[in-house]
């Protein structure tokens, strides 16, 4: 599954070969959907089953308070605030400029293989977008195997979750690649090996959730506050940001429908 979710980074393939009214479209439905996922999966998924994992320690003698689930999800919350703020400083993701068109656009119309700006030199932000990106990505193959360490249709929750907000996200770092002044060819590869990443994060949270008690009662917790902050801070301005009624209301459905359906499965799908 982590492997899955890394091809996402291959996106950029399908950017190149839609348009860009179509490609809009996409991304239009993709966030609002994804909005939706990743608060449900907070919410009901992940926090929960940190708290039920909490029970399940203190009945084995642990004798945590209840209060320390709800410290990582804060952790998660501002830890994530901080890699948003610090390390995705010059990272676009795919957020909307005022002319309602996706930052990956300004540097993949009418380039080719030629990169935005003169010379052949990489600019500091999109490096240090790979960076920030493949901080991400590790973060996101832990969460995705302790999932599935609990579980499998905790595993099959958060996959989705990643799913649909990698998505739109690999667009953006594809576009900022190229805007940074990486050839398409250069950029879909340096994105896939930043998406490798999560690979070592899975690996990581296999080991120490053998090792330490608690590794996955707090990357559960931690994951759910994160989730929020994605959610609340950088998917949900995104729709805010539509002035259009019509697509207000529509992108409004859709939001409800990936919350929807994310409680469909916590319900429908046999939790231990």
């Amino acid at each position: 599954m982590i492997i899955a979710i890394g091809m996402v980074s291959l996106a950029g393939l399908f950017m190149i070969s839609l348009k860009e009214k179509t490609l809009d479209g996409v991304l239009f439905i993709l966030i609002a959907f994804a909005t939706g996922t990743i608060l449900a999966t907070a919410v009901f998924d992940l926090i929960p089953e940190a708290i039920h994992h909490l029970e399940e320690l203190n009945e084995e003698g642990a004798g945590l308070e209840e209060n320390i689930v709800f410290m990582y999800v804060l952790a998660g919350f501002v830890v994530f605030f901080i890699i948003e703020r610090f390390i995705y400083w010059f990272h676009g993701h795919a957020h909307q400029h005022e002319e309602n068109k996706y930052l990956c656009y300004e540097g993949l119309v009418e380039r080719g293989e030629k990169p935005l700006d003169k010379g052949n030199s990489i600019k500091s932000f999109a490096l240090l977008n790979l960076i920030g990106d493949g901080m991400h990505n590790f973060l996101d193959g832990v969460i995705i195997m302790v999932a599935f360490l609990n579980g499998i249709p905790t595993g099959i929750i958060i996959t989705l979750a990643v799913f649909f907000h990698e998505f739109p996200q690999e667009i953006g770092d594809f576009g900022i690649l190229v805007y940074g002044g990486f050839t398409k060819k250069r950029a879909l590869l340096f994105n896939f090996v930043s998406a490798m990443v999560a690979i070592l994060g899975g690996v990581f949270a296999l080991i120490l959730s053998g090792t330490i008690e608690v590794f996955n009662l707090v990357i559960l917790a931690f994951s759910g506050g994160g989730f929020i902050y994605l959610a609340a801070t950088e998917l949900m301005p995104e729709l805010l940001d539509q002035k259009d009624l019509k697509k207000s209301i529509l992108q409004a459905l859709i939001f409800i429908t990936g919350l929807l359906l994310i409680v469909s499965l916590v319900l429908v799908l046999p939790h231990e």
